[in-house]
């Protein structure tokens, strides 16, 4: 997961696109709870005019994954979820209507972590849906607010802090980053995360693994090089761009470039300004 600047994205929206924003956030500002719900289950034509502009800050990749498929369309996904969340009591949860044409909360998801599906591999229903769960504190916001008071399991790519709560394994596998480990709200956090927002599905853990094995055939043919022969240069610059932010998983690549940091030259690379 690498951090996304928000105010990128909502600075480049056109001001057309802020405006149909701004009209519909009104209707369902000035609405009872059924003609919320209506505007809001109608709403997917106003929030994907800004979908373009959602891909063209992550280079089309996914925010939370960092995955990018040219088959597959991502979703403007809701951080808070925009639909109504009860118990199974029929008591509500959560309903964060006041957020659903607020470009603040929009997030480019692929289908895994925006949708409900089943990990083959533990059988578990993984996808975000509209859960939101938080931590000890505060309940669910009311009113945007309230918003600051929340405390999200969930990690959110437009939060550095929460961006450097995960690593991830040779295979593949996220984990809590090593600095982290001892706390058990981050663990609980990064848990919760793989599983919400499917980001331990095969296929990405299959990518990253391959992304792995591909790092480390080049920094160990760099070793075999060395730094003075002509074709070090393209392998320092092969791995400076599979670091790069506009890269799928830009973020498992700086981390698998890191165990190889034993190399001075890999470790020259890693901060080079």
């Amino acid at each position: 997961m690498r951090y996304i600047d928000i105010n990128q994205f909502i600075e480049s929206l056109p001001e057309e696109v802020v405006t149909n924003l701004a009209n519909k956030e009104q209707e369902v500002v000035d609405g009872d709870d059924q003609g919320k719900q209506t505007l809001i289950s109608g709403g997917n034509t106003t929030w994907t005019q800004t979908k373009v502009f959602l891909e063209a800050t992550s280079n089309r990749k996914c925010w939370y994954t960092e995955s990018k498929n040219p088959g597959c369309t991502n979703d403007v996904e809701h951080f808070r979820p925009k639909g109504r969340k009860e118990n199974s009591d029929g008591d509500l949860l959560h309903w964060y209507w006041f957020l659903a044409f607020d470009p603040e909360n929009y997030r480019l998801s692929c289908q895994f972590s925006n949708r409900l599906n089943v990990n083959p591999e533990s059988g578990l229903t993984g996808g975000k849906g509209s859960q939101f769960p938080l931590l000890a504190g505060p309940g669910h916001a009311t009113t945007k607010a309230e918003i600051s008071l929340e405390n999200p399991v969930l990690l959110d790519p437009c939060n550095k802090d929460d961006c450097e709560l995960i690593e991830f394994q040779p295979d593949g596998r996220p984990v809590v980053a090593a600095d982290g480990r001892d706390n058990p709200e981050f663990c609980d956090r990064v848990e919760k995360s793989k599983l919400l927002l499917n980001l331990d599905f095969p296929t990405f853990n299959e990518d990253r693994e391959a992304l792995y094995n591909q790092i480390k055939q080049l920094v160990e043919r760099g070793d075999r090089y060395g730094i003075n022969n002509p074709a070090f240069q393209d392998i320092e610059s092969d791995l400076r761009g599979l670091m790069a932010a506009d890269m799928p998983y830009s973020r498992a690549a700086e981390c698998y470039i890191r165990c190889f940091r034993d190399r001075e030259w890999v470790e020259q690379l890693l901060f080079e300004e």
